[in-house]
């Protein structure tokens, strides 16, 4: 049975973070090296629960000054022994048989470098996580696979482990663009086995707030794959425009209802009811 490494960075987030390693020991694969990285937390509680962590001895605690999550995985990953990784933040869960499931795959299949699953939300928001379907094509264009897949230690050294320039994040889309220009390939386990938990504010909801983020952060994601993006350059410029003409249609069909809500707000019996109900 080979080893797998669970990678956990930790930066203030002692509320979560025994929910979060009792997913881990909760595992039906029982080969498990658990790294907690703490990456500079200066919450007393976040704090005194990690020294209690590390007295149970099952937990390998290491200490970092604030290299954010891209480093902080990469010093974690750099000093675990397994031959397979698997990043969980300590703010989300893992389902039990996550792991057992996950290097089944790695195991039976050695052109598979990328082990994820299906997934839901649970904090601020609950529900699956609408994701789409994996495809290369669906990852030229955009990130579908969360931070949390199985990958082997080899493939992150191959590759330099992540990229710790990206401010914003992002740094796992990067990293599997990396592995896929590997020639690794990817397979989704059918079954809701991760758990993402939505707060109020986060890395994630930063990132979306502003467009020139964005913009700057998916153009340096673009040059940092130079080979990959070349190689499949006819198909990603084909995916471009679908996907500009789909957005068009959607902004004719949003501009079209402002239109009809326009026009009935003008009737006099409608009136009242669309400021009570739709315009509230």
């Amino acid at each position: 049975m080979e080893k797998v490494s669970v990678i956990m960075p930790c930066y203030n987030d002692g509320e979560y973070i025994t929910d979060a390693v009792a997913s881990v020991f909760g595992q039906s694969y029982t080969n498990i090296e658990l790294i907690v990285i703490d990456d500079g937390s200066d919450d007393p509680k976040t704090v005194s629960i990690l020294e209690e962590l590390e007295k149970q001895g099952n937990v390998k605690l290491l200490h970092t000054e604030r290299l954010r999550p891209a480093g902080a995985r990469n010093a974690g990953i750099e000093i675990a022994t397994g031959k397979y990784i698997l990043p969980v933040d300590a703010d989300d869960l893992i389902e039990p048989c996550y792991i057992e499931r996950a290097v089944q795959v790695m195991e039976e299949k050695e052109n598979i470098g990328i082990v994820y699953c299906r997934a839901d939300l649970f904090g601020e928001k609950s529900g699956p996580w609408e994701l789409p379907e994996y495809s290369l094509r669906s990852m030229l264009l955009d990130n579908v696979i969360f931070v949390t897949a199985l990958f082997r230690k080899e493939d992150w050294e191959s590759v330099g482990g992540f990229r710790t320039n990206m401010e914003h994040g992002m740094e796992d889309y990067d990293f599997w663009l990396s592995l896929l220009e590997l020639g690794r390939e990817v397979e989704q386990l059918p079954e809701t086995l991760f758990h993402y938990r939505i707060k109020p504010r986060s890395r994630t909801t930063k990132f979306q707030e502003s467009a020139a983020v964005v913009q700057e952060t998916y153009r340096n994601i673009y040059l940092q794959h130079p080979r990959l993006y070349e190689k499949y350059k006819d198909e990603y410029a084909i995916i471009l425009r679908d996907a500009l003409i789909e957005q068009l249609f959607l902004n004719r069909a949003y501009q079209e209802s402002l239109g009809i809500l326009e026009r009935l707000r003008k009737n006099p019996f409608l009136k009242y009811w669309i400021k009570k109900f739709i315009l509230k």
